[in-house]
């Protein structure tokens, strides 16, 4: 999604933009400040849950992507990412990281909570609900999705450009995504940025047990939220979010 959205908002000029690292056009909220004087586009990203994000992006004047994901194909990512970061623990083993993620014991929290806190404050928010399945599944469509939320238009060539640049295949490969020039984060021997980027890898990792229990601690988490979990996929009623 920052790839999507930095080459959308670059406005036909995709030249400019993407040559320069990812992680310079969507900083990170955590450690940039807004460009106050400003009156183009400004691309922040985050993990934050809603009460830890700053006051000034709780407001319409601030357009909101929320992208969510099948929390066990969460797990399974996040699981081999910590495996992969030089800056985070590496886990114990999978029925462990999976027994803290349920708890809540893992960066940025609970998952559950993240979603449910972002979806109680829709009402004030200019937000835009998208999954990673629809970005597998359809990834012109969610282009153009976030294009009219953003309100730029996109012309037949610049939709192509920007739907190449955004695969994953595509993706893994550019050293401006792909973080391989932030070797000192990451240990390149045990994995990469960009795994498999796949729909459904939980079931390659899941036992049947862990895969039981899981879905019963999400029916007691979830099940008075609208949010679904349907054929292993994540999917909410999207007119609360556009």
């Amino acid at each position: 999604m920052q790839q999507v959205i930095s080459l959308i908002v670059a406005s036909g000029n995709i030249d400019s933009v993407k040559d320069r690292l990812l992680c310079k056009r969507a900083p990170w909220i955590e450690y940039s400040t807004f460009k106050t004087h400003s009156t183009d586009y400004q691309l922040l990203t985050t993990h934050l849950n809603y009460h830890m994000t700053p006051n000034g992006v709780k407001n319409k004047m601030t357009k909101i992507i929320y992208v969510a994901r099948n929390p066990k194909d969460v797990i399974v990512s996040f699981y081999h990412f910590h495996k992969y970061c030089n800056f985070l623990m590496t886990p114990k083993d999978f029925q462990h990281f999976l027994e803290q993620f349920a708890e809540g014991n893992v960066l940025y929290g609970s998952w559950f909570d993240h979603i449910r806190d972002w979806y109680s404050h829709k009402d004030e928010l200019d937000i835009l609900f998208v999954t990673y399945e629809n970005m597998q599944k359809d990834l012109r469509s969610v282009i153009k999705k976030v294009a009219i939320f953003l309100n730029k238009k996109l012309d037949g060539e610049t939709l192509e450009s920007i739907l190449d640049q955004c695969t994953f295949n595509h993706m893994k490969a550019n050293p401006k995504t792909n973080f391989e020039l932030s070797a000192r984060l990451f240990d390149a021997e045990k994995s990469s940025f960009y795994r498999k980027g796949i729909v459904g890898d939980w079931k390659n990792h899941f036992l049947v047990t862990q895969s039981e229990w899981f879905d019963a601690i999400y029916q007691g988490r979830m099940a008075d939220f609208p949010l679904k979990n349907t054929s292993n996929i994540v999917f909410i009623d999207t007119p609360p979010f556009k």
